[in-house]
């Protein structure tokens, strides 16, 4: 019986929580942001965040030199992203500095399909190769990232056969992966939710200051939001925290995304480190 009065009571504390001073919802609450596009929609909120009116100049150049060719981005990357850009510039252009959530479903699938997976592998013959290598004009850490990373494969599939190629392929594989950093795959698997999550707080955090509310208050205030804003949040991205310690620090770990961010616009696209 009490604990029913305490919830009638704490639903009409609520009530009574004035919610002006919030930046609009598109900047905060993204719940509505699935785990499809969880790595794109953060990558492009904090591009946001960093750059207000344009993406990244640097974030384009390399789009631009991605979508001339593809394998000196790979390169360039060092092979370890798991998106990199193709034809960002173009869909960023037209549709940034737009909030993620408020574009269609149309208009995020655009920009998403303008990033790739990285490839596993690539297989090409020499003369491929060597056609498609920017032997002139490419910068030394490309070239550089060439020598060290690929390889001169010759199978004899007519003397030995294809099975006992892929077998020698496999053992020579599995001794050289050894020399390589291995992929965090059970942390790379996670969407970074908690990112945008961060970045939810970073903006309250911001209005809140400017409104002179406190961070209790503003702690209240999301619980009043949402009680009359009722939405799904599967992914836990909603921006409520049990303590002003915990607020803070999701603060602090968003500043510290935008800062890695600013150096390398990709990285969310990849993982959190």
């Amino acid at each position: 019986m009490n604990r029913l009065r305490d919830m009638k009571n704490l639903q009409t504390k609520l009530k009574s929580i004035d919610l002006k001073w919030l930046p609009p919802a598109e900047e905060w609450d993204f719940r509505s942001v699935t785990v499809n596009e969880c790595r794109v929609a953060c990558h492009w909120e904090y591009e946001r965040e960093n750059h207000p009116s344009t993406p990244n100049p640097v974030a384009q150049h390399k789009a631009g030199a991605a979508a001339k060719n593809t394998a000196s981005m790979a390169a360039q990357s060092g092979a370890t992203r798991i998106y990199y850009p193709t034809n960002y510039r173009q869909a960023a252009r037209e549709l940034y500095p737009q909030a993620w959530t408020t574009l269609t479903k149309e208009q995020r699938q655009k920009v998403m399909e303008s990033f790739s997976p990285a490839p596993v592998m690539q297989v090409r013959k020499l003369r491929e190769f060597f056609k498609r290598m920017p032997m002139s004009g490419a910068s030394p850490e490309i070239l550089q990232s060439y020598l060290q990373h690929s390889y001169v494969v010759v199978p004899n599939f007519t003397l030995h056969g294809v099975e006992a190629v892929i077998k020698e392929f496999e053992k020579w594989a599995r001794k050289e992966a050894k020399q390589y950093r291995q992929s965090r795959r059970a942390q790379a698997a996670e969407p970074p939710f908690d990112a945008l999550k961060w970045l939810a707080v970073a903006r309250l955090d911001k209005a809140r200051r400017k409104a002179h509310v406190t961070i209790d208050k503003a702690r209240e205030t999301m619980l009043a939001y949402r009680q009359e804003n009722r939405q799904l949040d599967s992914n836990s991205v909603f921006p409520i925290y049990a303590s002003d310690g915990a607020w803070s620090k999701a603060n602090t770990d968003s500043q510290r995304c935008q800062n890695k961010a600013r150096n390398d616009s990709s990285f969310l696209l990849a993982e959190l480190a």
